[in-house]
């Protein structure tokens, strides 16, 4: 929740098929030369974990742009909810702790219990709000459509009696 800009994170999740299709030709490139240059899988393990933080960057780094309105946003909303929370209450409390009426204006309705618990929902949603509209499912599915296509290299620079032994350790 990012006081309505979390479906900027969920519009990210559609370039996974171009991180994905980016990450097969970074994936082929460390492949080849794995086969045919003789480089090993931790000597090229800049470029695989570069491309996947690059990717990240480039797709949700955009998002961060927001951040410093939705700081001030956040702020004074809860500035503003705070101090309307903090009347009624003080309300609520006059009138079902001390049993005293209030002579002032009523500011929402009777400080009554359901009163009181709207509003409260009303806070709890700005102190829930997010200072970046950017999600876990959203990395989550980038992280995953940009290191997916590494997972051949796993098995090309891997003995198969190694991944024998490591599948049948995992199973047992």
């Amino acid at each position: 929740m990012a006081a309505g800009l979390g479906f900027l994170s969920q519009a990210q999740i559609a370039f996974s098929p171009i991180v994905f299709a980016c990450g097969a030709v970074i994936s082929a490139q460390v492949g080849n030369s794995i086969a045919y240059q003789g480089a090993t899988l931790s000597s090229m393990k800049l470029p695989i974990i570069g491309y996947v933080v690059m990717a990240m960057i480039l797709l949700v780094g955009p998002l961060l742009v927001v951040t410093p309105l939705l700081v001030k946003v956040k702020k004074k909303a809860l500035l503003e909810y705070g101090a309307v929370v903090t009347i009624h209450n003080q309300e609520f409390d006059q009138k079902w702790i001390h049993g005293e009426q209030s002579s002032a204006k009523v500011l929402l309705g009777q400080p009554d219990p359901s009163s009181l618990i709207d509003l409260g929902s009303s806070f709890n949603v700005i102190l829930q709000m997010g200072i970046t509209p950017i999600d876990k499912l959203t990395l989550l599915v980038l992280a995953l459509a940009a290191a997916l296509p590494m997972v051949p290299l796993v098995l090309l620079a891997t003995p198969v009696d190694e991944l024998v032994r490591l599948v049948l350790k995992m199973l047992g």
